[in-house]
């Protein structure tokens, strides 16, 4: 059995918060630090190295702490008309344009 050191508490929060944040920004974080604390436990229980853990946790800060809130945002925005985009054309049975 893989994990275990940290009472998979990734699996406790992604059951219980992923997706239900009402806010698309904190369902994404909450989506990210699902990925770090599976890495860090499996780390700690020697089923993956330290830097397999290392490199998640590194692309979650360079997403969280680093990055550009407002890029995120627009990112939000396009994936969100994209989606009801594609929503609206197949509740008429078109296909999306390109």
């Amino acid at each position: 059995m893989s994990g275990g050191s940290h009472e998979y508490i990734c699996y406790s929060l992604e059951n219980n918060c992923k997706g239900r944040m009402y806010d698309v920004e904190m369902n994404d974080l909450i989506a990210d630090l699902v990925d770090v604390l599976h890495d860090l436990e499996w780390w700690q229980s020697g089923d993956i190295g330290e830097s397999d853990y290392r490199k998640t946790l590194s692309k979650f800060k360079k997403k969280w702490f680093k990055g550009d809130r407002r890029l995120r945002f627009k990112g939000y925005i396009d994936e969100q008309i994209e989606r009801l985009k594609k929503e609206l054309y197949s509740a008429f049975g078109e296909k999306q344009e390109i």
